[in-house]
């Protein structure tokens, strides 16, 4: 202090009491011009500042706070002698570091002279304090505004205080309609008494999680999955939260699933939803307990960890997709999959949420619903549609598809590939003397050795009974002749089952690609044509098809003209086999079979002569002529007094697909006066693979009033997407898988799905080749709708079917 300024005795004295004060303090002067200059400062001042003291007593003061806070400094002339103020303000550093402080000032007359006297305290924790609730309050109010789910607060009388906008989505009220009700008033009879007791549980300090029955606005009965906490607030509850998930839909679709719901529980009945949060990058910032279970690691494991490297790689892609939507500000739902901390897959359907605080998104909320047991159901169900379930090789459905690919990648890349068509010589013989089981023996070992002797570039499906096709890419002819060698010598080798040697031979076409056409259709039908021409020439060969074999190929001459007269010879006869309802045992419906007995040749097997009629294109006026005789005898039966019933009758390849179809069928409906829901038509799996086409010749066949029947389900040719799209009344299971359940675990899952399937789509079951009483009594216990077989009767000719219809009416 210079000589021009030595203060008084008594000032001498305040400055020795307060240079040691831990309180930073400061003094300023106030000039006779009302300028302010700083008169002192404590050694606790200068710290604060950064500066010596030295260097503090020449500051301008207005430099040590911000511009608003300097306003009131030059106000202190209003301020009277003694007077104390007090401001919350900013002080700027010697580095220029802002520090939030609390400050008292006050005006003191010393020696004539006028001071201001400041103390100030710094409130940088208080206000990181503050920031942080504001932040919370944010984010509880983005979750509670933004969840699809309703959220809604009642007082401890049970009055709504408070509720999210998806009410007005889903009880339809409007907010202000809610806070006027009470819990009751929504409530379905049936869960009142219940529901108190869980509002007085809730109450009780426990949190509590419970599926009830409520009406909305429009009287109609929802579902809400509610979970209810108690809101606590100084150790006492003053009312209730919760958060309900309308899960209506979810719940008829369960119901109609009789089967899965002793398998699969509900989600919603036993767990809560997860609930993550994350931060702009896509860290952890937050999760539940429900987290923590899904995914074995605890909070503090997965806090500040990326959630993106818990993602599948190939969903990692699209959640970064997905995520940015959601930086953007929008609400989304979709579905994904995570590891667990075993690596384990978890499929989750996820709702995203911005947290919005001050209009910026600040992090982001997930609510996941655990969906892995569903897609692992469909998973298997997709399998089975694409594979085959004795060999476990790819079906008919799954090479087409191969093929396609396979002949676009050829093409571009200018390759070349084969298509081999196996058929096994005499097997028929082998189910006929030996038995189906037998035969489904020698098929799986077939199968394991045509996939052992496979190079990388081939790969081998089962097309349907005996025959099999082997797809060869980027090959050429001498590679190809090759592998025909090495599969027919392999094929050849004997089979040693039940210590008896068995020598099952296969004979094989080949057509390549692009030498023999380049459509897939073509290159099967040529392969298929060499295959036949192996055949007749002796069997137990292979043939590379070539365009001298055409002629040789249509067949059996004879008996294509013998066939082409049956109709007018009236040759042709409907056996009927009845189908039965396991409940009742009353006659549920009966399918049409076609038999043809020739003058000259006798009884000739259906599997002898359709074929032949669909290579001709005789399968047409023969369809026509079961359609017409089949309803025809169902309405004679009718008319005779018996109870009416659905007759089945078996749609060929060529007729499903002929345009005039629809008018056809209306004609015989109508020249017969048949109601035509007693007419159910028999489609197969195959048939419906171009499912555009097929779907669209459903639907119409369905606006006639016919019943749909897809005919040996189970073999593998269904697509499950498709499949949902048809009109399909009824799914037949085949025989195949009903031989041997009682007995296979295996065959029993199987059937049991289909059966759940299809009740799922809404449709019926029908169980072919029953025959025993084993079998009938489980089918009975798994709700199969109606069973056909031997154990109940064989197919029966016109006359001795209305005997039986006789005895059972």
């Amino acid at each position: 202090m210079s000589s021009k300024q030595q203060p008084s005795a008594s000032i001498k004295t305040m400055y020795a009491l307060i240079e040691n004060i831990p309180v930073p303090i400061l003094i300023l002067k106030l000039h006779s011009d009302l300028t302010i200059s700083i008169f002192d400062a404590n050694n606790a001042c200068a710290s604060h500042f950064e500066y010596t003291k030295k260097e503090l007593l020449k500051i301008p003061p207005q430099k040590l706070v911000n511009k608003e806070a300097w306003i009131h400094f030059s106000n202190m002339k209003e301020l009277s002698v003694d007077e104390v103020t007090n401001i919350e303000t900013t002080h700027i550093t010697k580095s220029g570091i802002p520090i939030p402080v609390s400050v008292t000032l006050k005006l003191q007359q010393i020696d004539q002279s006028i001071y201001i006297l400041t103390t100030f305290q710094d409130i940088t924790d208080k206000r990181n304090i503050e920031d942080q609730l504001m932040i919370i309050d944010k984010q509880l109010h983005s979750l509670f505004h933004y969840n699809p789910d309703l959220i809604f607060m009642l007082d401890k009388e049970g009055f709504f205080t408070n509720v999210n906008p998806a009410n007005n989505k889903i009880l339809k009220y409007t907010a202000a309609e809610m806070l006027q009700m009470h819990y009751k008033d929504v409530l379905h009879p049936n869960d009142l008494e219940r529901t108190n007791h869980i509002f007085d549980q809730v109450l009780a300090h426990q949190t509590v999680q419970e599926v009830l029955k409520v009406y909305n606005k429009d009287k109609m009965v929802l579902l809400l999955d509610i979970t209810a906490v108690p809101i606590i607030i100084d150790n006492e509850v003053r009312g209730v939260i919760g958060v309900a998930r309308d899960i209506t839909e979810e719940r008829q679709m369960s119901e109609r699933l009789q089967i899965s719901e002793q398998r699969y529980k509900s989600v919603l009945e036993n767990n809560i939803d997860a609930v993550l949060s994350f931060d702009l990058y896509g860290r952890f910032t937050y999760v539940n307990k429900a987290t923590e279970n899904m995914m074995g690691y605890t909070e503090d494991e997965l806090r500040g960890q990326y959630f993106l490297d818990y993602i599948v790689p190939e969903e990692q892609a699209r959640t970064i997709s997905e995520y940015s939507k959601v930086l953007e500000g929008n609400a989304i739902q979709y579905e994904t999959v995570m590891f667990n901390k075993q690596k384990e897959r978890i499929y989750l359907h996820v709702t995203v949420i911005p947290i919005k605080v001050h209009d910026a998104i600040t992090g982001v909320h997930c609510i996941g619903k655990d969906i892995t047991e569903t897609k692992l159901f469909e998973e298997k169900l997709n399998y089975m549609a694409y594979h085959d379930y004795l060999t476990e090789l790819p079906n008919q459905h799954f090479f087409h598809a191969s093929l396609k690919s396979a002949l676009e990648k050829a093409k571009q890349l200018d390759l070349k590939l084969a298509i081999f068509f196996l058929d096994l010589d005499r097997f028929k013989a082998i189910n006929d003397s030996l038995g189906h089981d037998f035969g489904d023996i020698v098929l799986l070992k077939v199968a394991n050795r045509i996939k052992e002797i496979l190079p990388a570039n081939a790969s081998a499906y089962r097309y349907g009974g005996d025959e099999f096709i082997v797809l060869v890419e980027d090959t050429d002819a001498p590679e190809t002749r090759e592998l025909a060698e090495n599969i027919l010598e392999e094929l050849s080798q004997a089979y040693i089952l039940d210590d008896m040697e068995l020598v099952i031979t296969p004979s094989i076409g080949v057509s390549m690609y692009p030498y023999d056409g380049i459509e897939s259709k073509i290159l099967i039908k040529k392969a298929d044509n060499a295959m036949y021409h192996a055949k007749r020439i002796g069997k137990s060969n292979y043939q590379f098809y070539s365009e001298s074999m055409h002629n040789k190929i249509p067949g059996n001459i004879e008996l294509e003209s013998l066939l082409r007269k049956a109709i007018k010879q009236n040759e042709f006869s409907l056996y009927y086999q009845p189908q039965i309802d396991p409940v009742t045992n009353d006659i549920y419906g009966a399918e049409a079979l076609i038999r043809w007995e020739n003058k000259e040749l006798g009884l000739i097997s259906p599997g002898e002569f359709i074929p032949l009629a669909e290579e001709s294109g005789l399968i047409v006026p023969i369809g026509e002529w079961v359609m017409d005789e089949a309803c025809r005898q169902n309405k004679e039966w009718q008319d005779k007094g018996y109870k009416p019933f659905r007759i089945s009758i078996n749609l060929s390849l060529r007729q499903f697909y002929q345009s005039d179809l629809v008018k056809k069928l209306e004609q015989v409906i109508t020249k017969y006066q048949l109601d035509p829901q007693y007419l159910e038509l028999e489609i197969t799996e195959s048939m419906a693979m171009d499912a555009n086409t097929a779907s669209t010749i459903l639907h119409d066949l369905k606006k006639i009033g016919v019943h749909i029947a897809m005919d040996d389900f189970g073999t593998g040719y269904s697509s499950l997407n498709n499949l949902k799209k048809f009109p399909i009344d009824h799914l037949k299971i085949d025989q195949s898988f009903i031989r041997d359940m009682t007995t296979d675990a295996d065959d029993r899952d199987i059937v049991s799905t289909i059966i759940m399937l299809a009740h799922n789509l809404n449709m019926k079951t029908i169980a072919e080749g029953v025959e025993t009483k084993e079998q009938a009594e489980f089918l009975h216990s798994i709700k199969c709708d109606a069973l056909q077989g031997y154990y109940y009767c064989r197919p029966l000719p016109a006359k001795d079917f209305l005997d039986y219809l006789t005895e059972h009416s």
